[in-house]
């Protein structure tokens, strides 16, 4: 894909296409990359998530609130201390969430994979709970 920057725009501003974006592994296979930021420091961060197809996270919390958002794919993301399909929602591209601070949640992706944008108060830290 082309590049969507353009040599006409004022300094500082940038533009990146989703293809453009720099990702770097993650111990869960996941891909992440850093927009604003970084969820390990103080501050506002932006992060965008490549989940694989047939990815799953057990139950797990942060401690600050966190706001996201599905860019590609479908995820399906459930509420709990403990994984439980049955509690699962399925959001598709273009799906709006939260993530309250200290709520335990899971999820899933199925035969497609998913990018989600996530954005918070840093810093944060993931706690698994099972």
């Amino acid at each position: 894909m082309d590049s969507v920057n353009h040599p006409s725009l004022p300094p500082g501003v940038e533009l990146m296409h989703l293809s453009e974006m720099k990702w770097e592994s993650s111990k869960s296979g996941r891909m992440q990359s850093y927009l604003v930021g970084h969820p390990s420091q103080p501050g506002l961060y932006i992060c965008a998530v490549k989940w694989p197809a047939h990815s799953k996270a057990l139950a797990h919390k942060h401690p600050d609130a966190r706001y996201g958002m599905v860019l590609e794919g479908v995820h399906y993301i459930g509420y709990g201390e403990k994984y439980d399909e049955s509690k699962l929602n399925r959001h598709p591209a273009g799906t709006w969430f939260t993530e309250p601070a200290e709520q335990g949640h899971f999820g899933l992706t199925k035969d497609e994979g998913t990018v989600l944008l996530f954005y918070g108060m840093g810093p944060s830290a993931f706690d698994t709970l099972e």
